[in-house]
């Protein structure tokens, strides 16, 4: 089975609780126990918060995390991702919702406008480019992107082929959570399989599948 529903203390919202790739997957400490993504897991913190997806963006070859990032929790990731050749890149930046700013894969990655400086993304080692999702500068929180396939917010339907040339997969777009077009808020995703909140709907969970390469 490649998909679960969850929710952590009655938020459906998961997608801010954590990121993974086809290497490894970082989660928040609550996060309950998961099958479907099929990789290591790492349950930690950031900045004494759980919004590890929120904070934090990665492929793998990289991590990339805030730069008040503390530390002990710093080591901790560290450690972790050494196991797999995987760099931890600290970005001092005036934006620090990482996770809802950048979008990428093993393939591409889409880094919001509001960056100012896109260098410092080279470390994950693709091709970057620099732009809204139909006019929304959160890209992170717009778009789902794994080495299969793409989703992304409904209002980029008309914007599929520019993602399709940069994740060099095809994509849909949709929505997670009954209605609510911020896919990445809902959705924990790689090649293997993902996981929605509990109140995605079944239409949403077909379009997901078909979106992320599984139907």
């Amino acid at each position: 089975m490649h998909l679960e529903q969850k929710h952590i203390h009655g938020e459906d919202f998961i997608g801010l609780f954590g990121v993974a790739t086809d290497k490894y997957a970082i989660l928040s400490e609550n996060f309950p126990e998961t099958a479907v993504l099929d990789v290591p897991v790492l349950n930690t913190h950031i900045y004494g918060t759980q919004l590890v997806g929120m904070f934090c963006a990665g492929n793998s070859n990289a991590f990339i995390v805030p730069y008040f990032i503390e530390d002990s929790e710093l080591k901790v990731i560290k450690n972790f991702l050494d196991e797999f050749g995987v760099e931890i890149v600290k970005i001092r930046d005036k934006v620090t919702a990482i996770g809802n700013l950048v979008a990428c894969s093993d393939r591409g990655a889409v880094i919001s406008p509001k960056f100012s400086d896109n260098s410092v993304f080279s470390c994950l080692g693709v091709e970057t480019v620099k732009a809204d999702v139909a006019g929304h500068e959160e890209v992170g929180a717009c778009c789902v992107a794994t080495n299969k396939g793409f989703l992304v917010h409904p209002d980029a339907e008309e914007d599929l082929k520019f993602f399709s040339d940069i994740f060099k997969v095809n994509g849909m777009a949709g929505s997670v959570n009954f209605g609510f077009p911020f896919v990445k808020s809902g959705v924990i995703a790689n090649s293997n399989g993902y996981i929605a909140g509990r109140r995605t709907s079944g239409i949403e969970l077909g379009r997901i599948d078909d979106a992320l390469g599984f139907f």
